[in-house]
């Protein structure tokens, strides 16, 4: 067992995404200042997500023998019970770490890690997995927004996560061997109906910027540019393709996209350095996907 093989097994380039949607919670409902111990959440949030990466390997073991044998515990890089025994300790910390944050990001960061091994273990492959997977996402924002309970408006910023996060796991189900054109134009169109979806949303946020809605607006419009023409260079393939590799790409950039909705919705209160802190996420992500598989 090599350091290339757990970090394999735990997905890491995704976890900088995890740690983006933390971040970008905390920046929203402080107003986009961030205290000491509100790292504790954002450490939580890495743990939590390398937890989920590492027991979704661990349960999908006899699968990935057949489809993917190259991963790290059916090649034998790493054995099941490692798997099992990094997994589970992972999720312990990530408890805990919230837990010292204090009582609300404990109650998150326990429904999260209820919600994780509940689709790793059961919902996955059922009709309501990709419902179950956008359900963590939703908590990992609501986790950092736990630093101090959010109100309104910013309630969007998870639940757009969230639904993104089901349309890419609806999309991730023929991953391996490919989709039907149509069915894979229904993804397309549904992550074009959320991109309506967050600017509407963003434009409900901006109005908690401290200059007005119109600084907010402002601000965000360069985020959401960036959002807008990044998601239909990696979407707009799919439109004339459904076959697995074109699939498996456009998974790994919508992954690669989440950091830039984050800061969307910071960069909406007025908060540009918050706002380029998160986004930044996207590139050790970027980076470390040369090497390492983000799906």
């Amino acid at each position: 067992m090599t350091l290339r093989a757990l970090l394999r097994l735990c997905r890491i380039p995704n976890v900088f995404t995890a740690c983006a949607n933390a971040l970008a919670g905390i920046f929203l409902v402080r107003g986009g200042g961030f205290q000491l111990n509100d790292a504790l959440v954002v450490c939580a949030s890495a743990a939590l997500y390398l937890a989920g990466m590492v027991l979704n390997d661990y349960f999908d073991r006899r699968v990935d023998a057949v489809e993917r044998p190259e991963r790290p515990i059916p090649s034998g890089d790493v054995s099941a019970g490692v798997a099992a025994g990094l997994g589970t300790a992972l999720l312990v910390l990530g408890i805990v770490l919230a837990g010292l944050r204090g009582a609300a990001s404990l109650g998150v960061a326990a429904a999260l890690a209820s919600a994780i091994v509940g689709y790793d273990a059961v919902l996955k492959s059922t009709v309501i997995g990709p419902v179950a997977m956008g359900s963590c996402r939703f908590l990992n924002v609501l986790l950092g927004m736990s630093v101090v309970w959010p109100s309104g408006a910013l309630w969007m910023a998870p639940v757009v996560m969230g639904l993104y996060t089901v349309a890419i796991t609806v999309l991730s189900r023929d991953e391996v061997m490919g989709g039907g054109v149509e069915r894979t134009r229904k993804v397309v169109i549904a992550l074009g109906g959320l991109g309506v979806l967050t600017m509407a949303a963003v434009f409900t946020v901006a109005g908690r910027a401290p200059g007005g809605i119109g600084i907010g607006l402002m601000c965000s419009v360069p985020f959401v540019a960036f959002l807008l023409v990044r998601a239909r260079t990696n979407f707009e393939p799919l439109w004339h393709s459904a076959a697995a590799p074109s699939i498996g790409r456009a998974i790994g950039g919508g992954i690669l996209l989440m950091p830039a909705i984050d800061a969307s919705f910071v960069a909406a209160i007025g908060q540009l350095t918050g706002a380029l802190a998160v986004l930044a996420f996207i590139v050790p992500a970027s980076v470390l996907k040369r090497w390492y598989y983000l799906t």
